[in-house]
């Protein structure tokens, strides 16, 4: 293993993992500990939802810059849909920051749909401009595509909410994880490389939140955590379907993903265990039909074994 391989596997392995659990241990444990000094105490509300959207965030934005970098220029125009996704995830970690101090936004939804609407006009504006511009016809098309795009994120937002609402950490971090782990090959395919690494990430900061969930009993990931993981998937639909060579079916089933995961919440009578093992068996299938033919490539590339052109787009 060559030196730059070891960078970038502990780039896109260690690092986010460590970065994910840091922030859910700190968050979870702290607030534990200001918890039994003083049973009522607000900050540590505040602080046990602050540290997973911190740790998610910044393991997110830091995959982000290492992998995609900062573009050489700033204007609008001139910024790419990847680079779009660094300054997105910029905004929506200051605004998920800023939901998790307001303890106002548990009892009152629309403070936190406030920051997620602000959110989607922003994709909707920011990463669908050069779509518009050369893609769409103006009129009819670019209203459906723009319509529909922005009430698959409102919906997403809500299935969402709904799996932070029913399961703890560890449950609903593992599930979470499993959709850029199983889409992987798929993501890798469309031509995006960058985009199948920043997943790889994605995948091991929820699984270290996930696995300090199981050492922290009784803790919730919370609803910003969902707000950043569906910002970040819909970069992966923009940029793999619009601006690379992800096919649309491809796209449907990645983007029904986290409606997926909530199906089993509808059968009241199945322990956690049994969710979790069917929402992961859910997302396995579901990522297998995308990916089940771009999979011997990827792994041959991923170990070492063979390079792909696609390794060479960004």
């Amino acid at each position: 293993m060559t030196q730059e391989q070891l960078r970038d596997g502990l780039l896109g392995i260690a690092a986010p993992g460590a970065i994910g659990a840091l922030g859910a241990f700190v968050g979870f444990w702290v607030s534990s500990y200001m918890t039994r000094r003083d049973e009522h105490s607000t900050k540590a509300r505040r602080l046990e939802r602050l540290g997973p959207a911190l740790g998610f965030g910044i393991a997110y934005v830091l995959v982000l810059w290492a992998i995609v970098g900062l573009p050489a220029q700033w204007g609008l125009r001139a910024i790419s849909a990847s680079h779009m996704q660094t300054l997105l995830a910029l905004l929506g970690l200051m605004l998920v920051g800023a939901e998790s101090l307001s303890l106002r936004a548990t009892k009152q939804p629309m403070i936190r749909w406030a920051g997620r609407l602000v959110l989607v006009g922003l994709v909707l504006w920011l990463q669908l401009a050069s779509a518009r511009r050369h893609q769409w016809d103006a009129g009819l098309e670019t209203i459906a595509w723009t319509a529909g795009f922005g009430l698959w994120l409102v919906l997403a937002f809500g299935a969402m909410d709904l799996l932070q609402r029913k399961t703890n950490a560890a449950p609903a971090g593992f599930s979470m994880a499993a959709v850029p782990m199983f889409a992987l090959p798929a993501i890798f395919d469309s031509g995006a490389s960058a985009q199948w690494q920043i997943a790889l990430g994605v995948g091991m900061a929820l699984a270290g939140m996930a696995v300090v969930g199981l050492l922290l009993r009784g803790r919730s990931l919370g609803s910003p955590v969902g707000t950043l993981f569906v910002l970040w998937l819909s970069g992966v639909l923009v940029v793999g379907h619009f601006y690379s060579e992800m096919p649309l079916w491809h796209a449907g089933v990645l983007g029904a993903m986290p409606f997926l995961l909530v199906l089993p919440e509808l059968k009241g009578k199945l322990n956690w265990k049994a969710r979790l093992a069917v929402r992961i068996a859910l997302i396995a299938v579901a990522g297998g039909v995308i990916s089940f033919k771009a999979a011997p490539v990827f792994v041959k590339s991923f170990t070492g074994g063979g390079a792909s052109e696609l390794d060479f787009y960004k």
